[in-house]
């Protein structure tokens, strides 16, 4: 299958171009797309953060700290490390009787360079709080805290808490996730390598609900808790956030690092996988723009701000020489 390819034009020539391989399924495994190499094993990364949460449902934890739509957003997220982010998270751990340290993620700065910038503006140093994926690791120490289980090594492939993420893969994707190929993320926790046919066929039957009746309700709080508090999966100028203010609470949708993208639509039971080849960020979202447009979802990119549908090149005076497009293969 021809990949498709991320083209960025300076005037008429094509600068620069990344490939791009991806796969939607139905939940009965019935493919409506793909192009590329659909069984291109790769790492989720945090596209997969729709499982890792699944446990703080359910293990009840969600409930017993009496957990909103932000929090379980939050959880499911790769933030910007805005103000809302921080102060929900640091609250959160506050209640859990843990402190930032205890967050096994490491330091990075905020994600977009206007948090960086405000950041440096405000003559704060970044912590933990900050890193992109605190609200995931704050929901991990929940459920921990939650089930008695130790907090210290939350993200080690061997605690508790990581094999109870993998029964849950093994349940959704139909492999056993024990022998998947696995490294660290770059919040420490494992990931683990999947071809992108899998994944998609996963995410379509855990949209469709296709599972226990505890694990068909957890994903659909988890869902429904993204698209009620869409900020909280991202924030300012993020596409996740405007995909999920677009989808009206259809789309399940997560980027991942290194060029991926995994969603679902539930109310047409399927799902998606994408990687762009070269892992970048730009390449990754036009694929996942053109690919909703693909598959017929022309509204929900509709509803998209006209920079992001039509990306443009643009010179530091503003003036437009270039776009960003996908052309797919023929």
């Amino acid at each position: 299958m021809n990949p498709w390819f991320v083209e960025i034009t300076r005037g008429d020539r094509v600068e620069s171009a990344s490939i791009g391989h991806g796969v939607v399924l139905t939940a009965n495994g019935q493919p409506l797309l793909s192009f590329g190499d659909l069984h291109r094993e790769t790492f989720p990364r945090s596209a997969a953060k729709w499982i890792q949460g699944l446990e703080l449902v359910l293990s009840g934890a969600a409930d017993a700290f009496g957990l909103d739509d932000a929090h379980l957003a939050v959880a499911c997220a790769s933030h910007n490390g805005e103000h809302e982010h921080v102060t929900l998270v640091e609250q959160w751990l506050t209640q859990l009787g843990l402190e930032t340290d205890d967050l096994e993620c490491g330091v990075t700065l905020p994600f977009t360079e206007p948090v960086r910038l405000q950041l440096s503006h405000d003559h704060l140093t970044a912590t933990q709080l900050h890193h992109c994926c605190s609200g995931k690791h704050t929901g991990m120490l929940a459920v921990c805290a939650h089930l008695g289980w130790p907090t210290d090594g939350y993200t080690d492939y061997h605690h508790p808490l990581q094999v109870r993420i993998r029964e849950h893969m093994t349940t959704i994707f139909g492999v056993d996730a024990n022998t998947l190929p696995y490294a660290s993320d770059g919040c420490s926790v494992p990931t683990y390598a999947l071809p992108l046919d899998v994944m998609a066929l996963g995410f379509a039957k855990l949209g469709a609900g296709y599972f226990s009746d505890t694990i068909n309700q957890a994903a659909t709080r988890l869902r429904a808790a993204q698209a009620n508090a869409p900020f909280m999966v991202a924030g300012s100028e993020r596409l996740d956030t405007l995909l999920l203010e677009a989808g009206l609470g259809r789309l399940q949708v997560k980027m991942g690092a290194e060029g991926v993208y995994l969603g679902a639509i539930a109310d047409r039971e399927i799902g998606f996988a994408l990687k762009c080849e070269d892992g970048s960020l730009r390449g990754q979202e036009a694929l996942v723009i053109e690919l909703l447009r693909a598959i017929g979802e022309d509204a929900i990119v509709d509803r998209l701000p006209d920079e992001v549908k039509h990306p443009q090149i643009r010179t530091a005076r503003g003036e437009s020489v270039g776009q960003i497009s996908v052309r797919r293969g023929s």
